[in-house]
């Protein structure tokens, strides 16, 4: 199993997180284990067809960035989520957004958007939602913006409420 779980391996198919989503899946066989299980391996073919996807997105940023310096969005559709003390819960932890129940793996959507087009984006606290936990924007720039997204986090984080450090870290 070394192609599996090899020491450099960091695609999150450790043991102990490929054995909760199994569990998971053998336990809900109709939610959302088996989709993320599916994503986590592919053919060769499907790889390239994905990244013929991913450079026709690169491009279309690319030539919105000619035009603009950056695009602010959420970082999630919520506050961030409160911390636990369970290693391992994917799928464990549904939010609502407006009233309505939304899977965990929901949370990540606003970040693949910089993900997958290949540029930087910072995140920037801007708030505490009525949980008392941050609230962020994300400024996301072009490939190669890195210090562009910093630069503005930093003058943008001026402005608002910005990062307020927790008592244990003050």
């Amino acid at each position: 199993m070394p192609l599996l779980f090899g020491a450099g391996d960091r695609t999150g198919l450790a043991p102990a997180p490929s054995a909760a989503t199994l569990a998971r899946l053998v336990q809900h066989p109709r939610g959302d284990a088996g989709p993320a299980l599916r994503g986590t391996f592919q053919s060769h073919c499907h790889w390239l067809q994905a990244h013929i996807v991913r450079n026709e997105i690169r491009q279309q940023w690319f030539e919105f960035f000619q035009d603009f310096d950056i695009v602010l969005m959420p970082v999630t559709p919520t506050a961030a989520p409160a911390h636990h003390n369970k290693p391992i819960d994917w799928f464990g932890r549904p939010f609502e957004v407006d009233g309505v129940r939304r899977p965990y793996w929901d949370q990540v959507k606003w970040s693949a958007v910089a993900n997958v087009s290949g540029g930087p984006a910072t995140t920037i606290p801007v708030r505490k939602g009525r949980s008392g936990l941050p609230i962020g924007l994300q400024a996301m720039g072009p490939s190669g913006g890195d210090l562009t997204t910093i630069e503005f986090a930093a003058l943008l984080g001026r402005e608002v409420d910005g990062f307020v450090p927790p008592p244990a870290l003050v």
